[in-house]
């Protein structure tokens, strides 16, 4: 008889297992895999029809599934636009996934199916959810996105990719419905007119300014600035890792980050030749000496803005091999926009780049590449 191995091994092997086909396979070959196979088959589950949820309500209560649905940490929800159903999913499962911590919600459409009052109430039932992300979605006002996060009471990282919502209220207009969310980290992305300053406004006025050092801000109108300046200042030293967008910046209308002495991780996009100078005046005013990672997003219409971003890049360079950034262990610039390829071919682009950093290549800090999806 072939020697069997441990169960520690065994069970090893098939959490190394990401394909879910595999799995699957794993948990009809013998009794000993199923646990295993089970428990990893079910540690994170993706529904993104109303068919498979129809089908995942079915089998709920069934004796092998129960104890499954407590294995569940990952939750990735995405609503079908032609049956909704993201609305009824925490009416059916609030209290049978004690173990879930995070929580997705994509493609939902909100704001033309308001959600009953209890949905908000149903989200506290989930007492382990610690990361929510709303992706993708419509909510009818700024209010009701406000109440479901608020909801999540150990909630600690939000990701709001893409949300909007059609009405804003100011905040002093509005009660809080629950207490206030203890965010660590925050990524925010909406295409809501005013979306900055409702969000500045409601986090000023909530505990996640003494607990928020991670800040992901991916756009932001010129009159923005100042506000979003505002929530920069508020967060002080306790700002560790930061990310902007320089798009609309001008020399009078940029943020201060001096106030901001713990920042380890800084990534900075759009940058081009229309707001390098802006990029010269940040990094300038900079007064943390922790800073580790440095990330830069540049675009480069023409070879014309290549030769006048190389005169600018001098003093950046200045700037970069100063007292303030001795701890560097990575800048990493992404090349998002080329010029044409009869004018320069990527290769040679990325040669010229390096070029201009010849002593932060040699401390073996720096690292240019084309972005994954390159504009040309």
């Amino acid at each position: 008889m072939p020697t069997l191995l441990p169960p520690e091994v065994i069970d090893e092997i098939i959490h190394s297992i990401e394909d879910r086909q595999t799995l699957c396979s794993c948990a009809l070959t013998c009794r000993q895999w199923l646990p295993a196979s089970r428990y990893n088959l079910f540690y994170r589950i993706s529904i993104s029809r109303r068919s498979n949820f129809d089908a995942f309500v079915s089998v709920r209560n069934a004796h092998h599934i129960v104890p499954a649905l407590r294995n569940i940490h990952s939750l990735q929800l995405w609503e079908d636009k032609e049956r909704p159903w993201l609305h009824l999913f925490l009416l059916i499962f609030s209290t049978r996934l004690p173990h879930a911590d995070f929580l997705t919600f994509g493609d939902f459409i909100w704001d033309e199916f308001p959600l009953r009052a209890n949905f908000h109430t149903l989200g506290t039932q989930f007492c382990s959810v610690t990361t929510l992300k709303l992706s993708d979605g419509n909510f009818y006002s700024f209010m009701e996105l406000r109440r479901i996060v608020g909801a999540f009471k150990l909630l600690s990282r939000l990701f709001l990719d893409n949300v909007a919502w059609r009405v804003a209220p100011p905040i002093s207009r509005c009660e809080p419905l629950y207490d206030s969310p203890h965010l660590e980290l925050l990524w925010f992305s909406s295409s809501s007119e005013g979306a900055v300053p409702a969000l500045v406004e409601w986090l000023l006025n909530t505990s996640s300014i003494k607990t928020l050092s991670d800040l992901q801000i991916w756009d932001q109108h010129a009159p923005y600035v100042p506000i979003l300046g505002s929530l920069v200042q508020a967060l002080g030293s306790q700002l560790e890792h930061f990310q902007v967008s320089l798009r609309s910046w001008t020399r009078d209308n940029f943020l201060d980050l001096s106030c901001n002495t713990s920042l380890r991780t800084l990534h900075i996009r759009d940058i081009d030749i229309t707001s390098v100078e802006v990029l010269r005046l940040l990094l300038g005013d900079l007064k943390t000496a922790n800073l580790v990672d440095l990330t830069l997003y540049l675009r480069i219409h023409t070879v014309t803005d290549l030769n006048n971003l190389k005169n600018h890049w001098r003093d950046i360079l200045a700037i970069l091999e100063g007292v303030n950034f001795l701890l560097l262990q990575r800048l990493m610039v992404w090349v998002l926009k080329v010029p044409p390829t009869g004018d320069m071919h990527v290769p040679d682009l990325i040669r010229e780049l390096r070029s201009w950093m010849p002593g932060l290549d040699c401390r073996g800090v720096l690292r240019v590449s084309p972005w994954m999806f390159l504009e040309e």
